[in-house]
């Protein structure tokens, strides 16, 4: 069965066809749409597979970690930064092992199109002692994903499979294998001195096990996937060596430039074997293009070995032909002109910076916060989600990782006493990893303002379903009670003043608690059509240019973006990017310019 793949959507029916009953994780582009589509799969075919998202990657990591110690096949999926939380997990999971197989699936970003960071999932695995597996094509997401499941099995290990934004959002056709999904009981079997990770006792001989496992993973890597590369090499004086996305752009180039050199694809970047120092001393030259860290580059470390150590390659950003072209240059493999350099340049072009979508509610909240809490007297940390846009409205100061908003707003009501902190956090991004600081800071009576923005889903990923809104049980405003905070509850309006003297209520609130007051604000997600429906006022506004005095409060600090000037230094909102929230007009304007406009 042939199909037209995202690179995503093969890793899901590489799970599938390695008969993999649980797949846990947590969505973050680049790797959202694995388990998605796992579900879909499940779902079409009727199959008995787990595939739900977790409250967080160390959650997902521990969930599907422990159908495998119990036998089954599992998978757990993640971005880059995410396996920054489940690393603890991972790092105790690498010296016990698993019976079923499991597969540790990491989407990166190079770039950071979309993260914090351009981390290498690769240096994790190697720092953790694991093999990862580097696809170059959707092709090889497929293949690879069914290679990661038997490695994991043969040398009960955990194996990585580390994709990249490129090679995940691409599509190829790819040839499905005629595999029956088999679906298999987990059967836990108690081995105490193995799985409980106590200290010292029988830790010493599990980092012995360790490290023979992976000398054994070594010398599979040589035997099964290195060395019939080897053996096809024409043994030109040159050789480069590379991996993962960044073969498909050697390739090109080479094929393009009609280049006489060989090139060796790593399939598995950790751990490689010690026959590849030999090799590279058999050529005068050897270039490593790898993406992002050099990671096969100081595995192989050597004189005539040239990357980004040697600065031969770049050290930031992703991989592109226009850098492969000036690494040959540099290293002086080609002497010819860099044709993958722009052509045109455009110039003289403002930069657009990414908005919240028109209508949004993370905009009215930010908006108000700022009329109540002046940002003179007043600190915004804020978190990682879609309303991490509210930047743009200069109504966010600080954004570091997951749930670190409650942790630095705790943090500055200590440092700097005479400002107001008012943090803002995603009711998703709360589930994930902001409970445990505000369980903190109620403990330790910190005092700040907490601003859930709860529109009960991951909006940003992809939409997918919160646990309050899977489940009704868990209940937001009961959590926070539980944590101990006091709370207030605001069920969102399109009306600004209502939202203004919302807050105003908020801060005579404030002044008179001793521990950290959370404010839970009701709110709806533009893209999540049901519910949008349900609030969205059809209210649709132009401008009375006559009262219009080119102010800028609604460029800079509502900044909807239907709303732009014209020709006349007037305020024009664009009929088709306005979808009749309806806001501009309750009092965004101090000239009251925005009037309805008849549809």
């Amino acid at each position: 069965m042939k199909q037209t793949l995202m690179g995503n959507e093969a890793i899901a029916w590489g799970l599938i066809h390695s008969n993999t009953q649980m797949v846990s994780g947590y969505p973050g582009t680049p790797s959202s749409e694995i388990l998605t589509t796992v579900q879909n799969i499940k779902n079409k075919l009727n199959l008995d597979v787990y595939a739900e998202w977790a409250t967080n990657e160390k959650v997902g990591f521990e969930v599907a970690y422990a159908g495998a110690i119990a036998g089954q096949n599992t998978a757990v999926t993640m971005k880059q930064v995410g396996l920054n939380v489940a690393s603890d997990a991972l790092m105790s999971a690498t010296f016990i092992g698993n019976k079923g197989s499991f597969v540790l699936i990491v989407a990166d970003d190079p770039g950071f199109y979309s993260s914090q960071n351009e981390q290498d999932s690769r240096e994790f695995a190697r720092f953790a002692r694991i093999p990862v597996l580097d696809p170059s094509t959707p092709k090889e997401d497929y293949e690879f994903t069914i290679k990661a499941a038997e490695i994991s099995k043969m040398f009960e290990t955990i194996v990585m499979l580390r994709s990249v934004m490129r090679v995940s959002h691409s599509r190829e056709n790819i040839e499905l294998r005629d595999t029956k999904f088999k679906s298999q009981k987990g059967n836990f079997q108690r081995d105490i001195p193995r799985f409980a990770a106590v200290p010292r006792n029988g830790r010493l001989n599990q980092a012995i096990e360790q490290q023979k496992r992976i000398d054994k993973i070594r010398q599979y890597n040589y035997e099964e996937l290195i060395k019939p590369k080897i053996d096809k090499l024409k043994g030109t004086k040159d050789l480069i060596i590379t991996s993962g996305a960044s073969f498909g752009y050697v390739k090109e180039v080479i094929d393009e430039l009609k280049l006489d050199i060989d090139v060796l694809k790593i399939d598995m970047p950790y751990p490689l074997p010690k026959e590849l120092n030999q090799l590279v001393k058999k050529y005068q030259k050897v270039l490593v293009v790898e993406e992002t860290y050099p990671v096969i580059e100081e595995e192989i470390r050597s004189e005539n070995v040239y990357g980004r150590m040697s600065g031969h390659m770049h050290l930031v950003d992703e991989m592109n032909k226009e850098r492969v072209v000036e690494s040959f240059i540099k290293i002086g493999f080609y002497q010819g002109e860099n044709r993958y350099k722009p052509v045109f340049i455009p110039e003289n072009i403002k930069e657009r910076k990414p908005n919240l979508c028109p209508g949004c509610p993370h905009r009215d909240i930010f908006f108000s916060i700022k009329k109540v809490f002046r940002p003179k007297k007043s600190i915004y940390p804020s978190d990682i989600g879609c309303y991490t846009l509210g930047i743009n409205q200069q109504a966010i100061d600080t954004v570091l990782c997951m749930g670190a908003s409650v942790s630095m707003a705790h943090g500055f009501s200590i440092a700097d006493k005479e400002k107001i902190v008012i943090a803002t956090i995603g009711d998703s991004t709360f589930f994930h990893s902001g409970v445990s600081p505000l369980i903190n800071a109620v403990y330790q009576k910190a005092k700040f303002i907490l601003v859930i923005l709860d529109n009960s889903t991951v909006a940003m990923t992809g939409r997918q379903n919160t646990p309050e809104r899977a489940n009704p049980d868990v209940d937001l405003k009961q959590i926070v009670q539980g944590c101990g905070a006091e709370v207030m509850e605001y069920f969102y309006e399109s009306d600004i003043d209502k939202t203004i003297d919302f807050f105003k209520d908020v801060k005579k609130r404030f002044d008179e608690v001793d521990r950290p007051l959370v404010v839970v604000s009701r709110q709806f997600c533009v893209l999540d059509k049901e519910r949008a429906k349900e609030n969205l006022q059809g209210i649709f506004a132009s401008v009375d240019e006559e009262k219009c005095v080119a102010c800028d409060i609604c460029t800079t600090q509502f900044v909807c973006p239907p709303m732009s000037y014209n020709e006349k230094g007037k305020i024009n909102i664009d009929p088709l990017l306005c979808i009749g929230c309806g806001v501009c007009i309750s009092g965004i304007c101090p000239t009251d310019a925005f009037i309805r406009r008849e549809p």
